[in-house]
């Protein structure tokens, strides 16, 4: 007996509807794949908008730095012209001193400015022995760790690929803050590395005040100072040093309970 020629053939439908979703399957993965790279696009397209505002920003502070300069140099020039002018003169002593002193000051603020400008600039990275880089920052450092009586220790720090004036300027601006902002104790200060899956954790803890935890992410903004004018600087140490980690593809934190000590960290990647 022969087949019904008018009975739907099962196989056949399912083949056109296998056929069907294989196209639609298709037609998504190039839409998928399209929107991917419109995304792609639109990346590139905002990473080259923020170079060339980086870019910018970074010519705008030197020109503004470098136009500052002579004002202050002939303000300083001055001011010591005429206290060797009027030597026996006491308020012309005072006042110049004074000038001499926010002039001083202000040039201070610029060249913090500029190495706050020039810090994400092209990295030179080499294979750096961190104990060195460590030394090297307390050579730079030796006035103050002798005026403060501080006590820096450190063992079996690792070798990093890393920019070395970089991160001794890192270490310098991280070990300063700790002798400056000192309790009333000579300040002891420890250096330590722990490895983890993506790389290093380094550790800089001190014995100092501590820093209560609302403040804990202010100290690292531009000019913000949680002291007076008692204790010198420009409020952009902490800010240079986050903006080194970070140019490592790393991030730095403080770590502090608020009354006693401070633990500043940073990841550095294998």
């Amino acid at each position: 007996m022969n087949a019904d020629s008018s009975q739907p053939d099962p196989a056949g439908q399912n083949s056109v509807q296998a056929d069907r979703q294989i196209s639609d399957l298709k037609e998504e993965v190039e839409a998928c794949k399209r929107a991917q790279e419109a995304a792609e696009r639109e990346v590139e397209r905002a990473q080259g908008l923020s170079r060339a505002a980086v870019e910018e920003m970074r010519h705008f502070t030197y020109a503004v730095t470098h136009d500052l300069r002579q004002p202050l140099r002939s303000i300083l020039s001055c001011s010591q012209l005429l206290q060797r002018k009027r030597p026996n003169d006491d308020e012309v002593k005072e006042l110049t001193s004074f000038i001499i002193d926010g002039a001083n000051e202000m040039n201070g603020l610029i060249e913090n400015l500029q190495r706050f400008a020039r810090v994400d600039e092209s990295l030179r990275p080499t294979n750096v022995r961190l104990d060195l880089v460590v030394q090297w920052a307390l050579m730079n450092l030796q006035e103050l760790v002798r005026t403060s009586l501080a006590e820096v220790s450190y063992e079996n720090l690792p070798e990093l690929l890393v920019d070395e004036s970089r991160f001794v300027q890192l270490f310098e601006q991280l070990l300063g803050n700790s002798m400056k902002y000192r309790g009333p104790d000579p300040p002891k200060i420890q250096i330590s590395a722990e490895e983890n899956g993506d790389g290093y954790v380094i550790s800089v803890r001190d014995n100092g005040e501590g820093i209560d935890e609302a403040y804990h992410q202010k100290v690292f903004e531009p000019f913000k100072r949680l002291h007076g004018k008692e204790i010198p600087g420009a409020g952009l140490g902490l800010a240079i040093s986050r903006k080194i980690v970070r140019a490592h593809r790393g991030e730095l934190w403080l770590e502090s309970n608020g009354k006693q000590g401070c633990t500043f960290r940073f990841s550095v990647p294998a």
